[in-house]
Formats: structure tokens, C-alpha cells, sequence
């Protein structure tokens, strides 16, 4: 409903697309479910992992560009869906 995709009333049948099909894109729908949270990323890990573990220690550094860039890959695809 926040997205602008949606209307909503009570009683049955309440609910309704209000914006044409074709002009609503997977990307909306993904993020009016709002999927990410509060730091925009899909892929995430502790803020703070141990640095004398050794998976700790090198996580970020290894895995979030590459994270970021699936992440950005994926949402130009939805981007280019429609319903």
C-alpha cells in the first residue's frame, strides 16, 4: 500500500491494483516488501565478526562486493520484468 501499488478497504474484495499491470515492474513488487531492511542489502553478515576467527576476520573483504554485485545484477532484471 506505501509503494502505490495497491489500495486496500474493508469488506470483501478489498484489495486492488491500482496502477496498470505493465507499468508495475518485479522491482516494485520486491521492494514494497520491503525484503531488504534497513540496510538496503539482501546478503548480509555480522556487523562485527571475531577477527581471530579466520572466516570472521575475512568475510567482508571476500564476500560483500561480490554479495552487492549479485544483489544489483538480480534487481536490474526485476527492473526489466513487468507483471
Amino acid at each position: 500500500k506505501k509503494a502505490g501499488l495497491i489500495s486496500v478497504a474493508r469488506g470483501t474484495g478489498g484489495t486492488e491494483i491500482i496502477k496498470d499491470l505493465q507499468d508495475i515492474s518485479l522491482l516494485d513488487v520486491y521492494q514494497a516488501v520491503e525484503c531488504l531492511g534497513k540496510s538496503g542489502k539482501l546478503f548480509s553478515f555480522h556487523d562485527n565478526p571475531n577477527p581471530n576467527c579466520p572466516v570472521g576476520a575475512n568475510i567482508h573483504k571476500v564476500l560483500d562486493q561480490k554479495l552487492l554485485d549479485i544483489q544489483v545484477a538480480m534487481e536490474n532484471q526485476l527492473r526489466q520484468m513487468s507483471l
